[in-house]
């Protein structure tokens, strides 16, 4: 017996509960594995800290909040509120963090507005965190889980996607947050998750216009799978995605990441669905110099002239787990892991269909566009614009899982 998401949405919430922890001891009994007991508590949704990464940190950053707190973590006796609007700028200077212009004699501040507050032109919810750092701001947004969810999804999956494309996304993001929270050193960590592609996107409450979609209803989409993760043998596993697979999904191992307790549900699928991204193909034309000062950058020294570039090791799904090219006067062999090679080279993935010799350079083909791990998804939007469910998609990308609901 398995406990599907449209299961969960409908029971009344003591059913609910129930189920969960029937199917929770069903699956403990199968494969004597152990729950935390966060997994199976009926709790609210934790708070995660997101780094922003503002593009102008290092400058004047505009604030602005509506009736709020601001006091100092570190550093000082700092501490002001108001009822009023606060629209300020926040800088840093002589070691310690500017408002207004005027020194606050602090390294650490945390300003809690009682609603929302916008930085840097985007709007966010929650509590924001600044500290200074090597003599640098590190900006943080503290808030609860779904909130955070809602200003991922519309941003991973995009415009024109169905309802349970978002609901799959949701899942997925929620899965992978959670297994940030859950790290050992978590909790001395400044953050959890960037927000960018390094983690996931999020934009707090902004979207952008062209997407046509509204923040709120990426709510309702989040709201609807609230506290629904995956789980693999009763635990929870790194749920990594990527755009377009390319036409099959890879294992961790090829594009450099950890599968955690993951490894079954991220083994890598064909997939059929991603045809229709202009990601789905791709060609790219890099120059010897290029290959050169590209891996010069992964500390892989390689010298003139080139001779050869070949896939030496393929993946799952013909992604390049390695290769191998020849250089210098003695043609001496570097082995290039796949992943490595796609970054150093700029390439959109490591899923290499050929490498053409041309005059000074290579031309590479390929397809896909990112990692190629996990749940595809432009292939989860195809799947939902097909019919299928929010459970079909997730139960497809990763094979073998269930859903638990968390809080």
């Amino acid at each position: 017996m398995m406990l599907t998401l449209t299961k969960l949405r409908t029971r009344g919430a003591r059913r609910v509960r129930m189920a969960v922890a029937v199917v929770t001891v069903l699956l403990l009994g199968a494969c004597g594995q152990g729950h935390t007991p966060a997994l199976m508590a009926n709790t609210p949704p934790p708070t995660i800290r997101v780094r922003l990464g503002m593009p102008r940190a290092q400058g004047a950053l505009q604030l602005r909040a509506q009736a709020w707190a601001i006091r100092a973590t570190s550093g000082s006796s700092f501490a002001v509120h108001s009822e009023g609007t606060l629209k300020t700028t926040i800088t840093h200077s002589a070691g310690n963090i500017v408002l207004r212009g005027r020194s606050t004699g602090a390294q650490a501040l945390r300003i809690e507005p009682t609603t929302a507050f916008t930085l840097d032109g985007r709007t966010y919810r929650g509590v924001l965190t600044v500290r200074l750092r090597e003599g640098k701001l590190l900006f943080v947004n503290h808030l609860d889980m779904e909130t955070y969810l809602a200003g991922v999804i519309g941003n991973e999956v995009g415009p024109g996607a169905k309802a349970a494309t978002y609901r799959a996304q949701a899942v997925a993001a929620r899965t992978y947050a959670w297994m940030r929270l859950q790290r050992a050193d978590a909790s001395t960590r400044a953050f959890d998750v960037y927000d960018s592609s390094a983690s996931q996107v999020y934009k707090g409450l902004s979207i952008p216009k062209q997407y046509g979609i509204r923040y709120a209803d990426m709510v309702s989409h989040t709201g609807d799978t609230r506290g629904v993760i995956v789980t693999h043998k009763g635990r929870p596993f790194r749920t990594y995605y990527a755009s377009t697979c390319g036409g099959h999904t890879t294992q961790p191992a090829t594009s450099g990441l950890d599968a955690g307790r993951g490894s079954e549900p991220l083994r890598g699928v064909a997939c059929d669905h991603c045809k229709t991204s202009k990601y789905f193909r791709w060609t790219k034309q890099v120059s010897d110099a290029e290959v050169i000062a590209g891996l010069k950058r992964k500390k892989l020294p390689v010298g003139a002239p080139l001779h050869t570039l070949k896939v030496t090791r393929r993946g799952r799904g013909e992604w390049v787990a390695e290769a191998t090219l020849t250089h210098g006067p003695k043609r001496a062999a570097r082995t290039v892991p796949g992943h490595v090679l796609r970054g150093a080279l700029g390439l959109r993935s490591n899923r290499i269909e050929s490498i053409q010799r041309i005059r000074g350079g290579w031309v590479i083909k390929g397809r896909g566009w990112g990692h190629g791990v996990g749940m595809c998804q432009w292939g989860a939007i195809e799947m939902g614009r097909k019919g299928a469910s929010e459970t079909e998609i997730l139960r497809y990308y990763y094979p073998g899982v269930a859903f638990t609901k968390i809080y």
